[in-house]
């Protein structure tokens, strides 16, 4: 199905959330068909994007929807760092907790060669901040 935003025609698939809901909620000229077909997808889209899947854990679902965060782009990550750093303090401490774990296992991906020119970078660094930590006796 196609739709109209701004004068430019957009696939269904094609259609961020935030033009759906435009569509829903604005002058967009929609027919009852259109309507019921938006519905659909956003409960498809809900459904896939804020639910657990089958076997899927809270950790799965955390997991899957950051790297659809960053897989979407454009992003800017130090906005979303910044608001972040906003959120409850304990919350700010829960999150670091995620991120040290994430560059222990990237600096040991380092260390068993699982990595190749795409996420170098990341391991590598990782890597550095890892035994910057245990020089200076930091605790793991």
């Amino acid at each position: 199905m196609k739709f109209t935003i701004n004068g430019r025609e957009y696939e269904d698939y094609q259609l961020s959330n935030e033009q759906i809901v435009e569509l829903l909620e604005g002058d967009n000229e929609v027919t009852d068909m259109g309507h019921d077909f938006l519905m659909k997808k956003v409960y498809e889209r809900f459904k896939s994007e804020c639910c657990a899947r089958k076997g899927e854990s809270r950790d799965d679902l955390f997991a899957r929807n950051f790297s659809d965060y960053v897989n979407r782009c454009p992003n800017d990550f130090k906005k979303a760092a910044k608001k972040m750093s906003c959120d409850h303090r304990y919350l700010q401490s829960e999150m670091f907790k995620v991120f040290m774990e994430y560059i222990k296992i990237l600096a040991e991906n380092f260390d068993n060669g699982f990595y190749d020119d795409r996420n170098e970078y990341a391991c590598a660094t990782s890597k550095a901040i890892i035994e910057y930590f245990e020089n200076v006796g930091y605790p793991f």
